[in-house]
This record gives C-alpha cells, sequence and structure tokens, in this order.
C-alpha cells in the first residue's frame, strides 16, 4: 500500500540553525503540473521557466512553518504553509507591492540560514502548486524611536506537499542546479 512507512529516522548531530535569510518571490505558475517540473524525493531539478523577484530579510525577523492538516474522518491530507516576514523601514515604493502582492498569489523560494556540508544554503518551495496567498501582516511607524518601521507580512498556503527543496546549487548561487529559475 502507498501508505506504509518504509523507513525510519535517527537522531542527529545538534548542528542546525533556523531562520530565513531572503525569499524569491515568482508571479503565480502551477509549477507542479506541466511537463518541465522535476523532482525526486521532492527535491526539485527543473521548472517551466520562471523570474523571481529577490528579498531579503534580517536575521531572526521572519519565519516558514508549515502545519499538518489530516482529517481521518474525511480520507483528506493537505499541508498548510505559513510564511511570516519582516521588512524594516517604510518606503512607498514598498507600499505599492504590497498592494500588488496582497492581489497576487505568489510562488516563493524561502532560502534559510542552514547550510548543506558543502556550505551551501538550504532552499525551500511553498506555493508550487496552489501559490501562497497573503492572509494578513500590517505597516507600522512604531512608537518609540527603539519601535520597528516597516512591514509584516503574512502568507499561507495549502498544499498537496510539505514542501519541495531546491536541488543544492553552489555557494553563492543556491539554483545553479533548478533549471528554470532566474532571479531578477
Amino acid at each position: 500500500m502507498a501508505c506504509d512507512i518504509t523507513s525510519g529516522r535517527i537522531v542527529g548531530c545538534k548542528d542546525a540553525i533556523g531562520g530565513i535569510v531572503r525569499v524569491y518571490m515568482g508571479n503565480f505558475k502551477d509549477m507542479v503540473n506541466n511537463s518541465t517540473f522535476a523532482e525526486t524525493g521532492n527535491v526539485v531539478t527543473a521548472i517551466d521557466g520562471q523570474s523571481f523577484f529577490q528579498f531579503d530579510v534580517r536575521p531572526e525577523t521572519s519565519s516558514l512553518t508549515v502545519n499538518f492538516q489530516a482529517n481521518a474522518a474525511n480520507g483528506t491530507t493537505f499541508f498548510e504553509q505559513n510564511l511570516s516576514l519582516v521588512f524594516q523601514k517604510l518606503d512607498a515604493t514598498d507600499l505599492s507591492d504590497i498592494r500588488i502582492l496582497c492581489q497576487g498569489r505568489p510562488n516563493i523560494w524561502v532560502e534559510t540560514q542552514e547550510k548543506d556540508s558543502n556550505g551551501v544554503p538550504v532552499v525551500y518551495l511553498v506555493g508550487a502548486e496552489f501559490g501562497m496567498n497573503v492572509s494578513g501582516g500590517n505597516a507600522t511607524t512604531g512608537v518609540a524611536m527603539g519601535d520597528m518601521n516597516g512591514y509584516t507580512i503574512e502568507l499561507q498556503g495549502k498544499e498537496r506537499e510539505v514542501m519541495y527543496e531546491a536541488s543544492p546549487g553552489t555557494v553563492g548561487t543556491p539554483f545553479a542546479n533548478v533549471t528554470g529559475v532566474t532571479i531578477v
């Protein structure tokens, strides 16, 4: 049966770190259901040609959490991908970009602070099939001089897969081994 457990997991070393360095957002495309999409074991090696815009975040401000949703009575399972992004400093250009982001449902690559054994960042793909939707957020000036002045954006996706991982690239070029990704 396809849902039988086929392997286990041991406790590994305590050498992982959390956090996000940057995200890459692209206009929505069903990346999964086309002939160009190539993945093995949820590791992506090719997508249909798509441009992505880079958004850097400061350390320890943003996160990706995936909640597993299963309903035994209905026989359904899906994965709720939640991406929380914080961008400091209010900016007129950002206002327009945020409005467009709220109206769309982008596909998003998330570059983490975690690195593989070769020092290459681990990058995950969320919203691959159905996209990520803005579910909330705010723009704030803060109250005190030391308060944050900027934006918080919450995005959520509901997908068939937990998430995908980019085939490891090289240091400085995390998508070197994923055909079809263009960073602009």
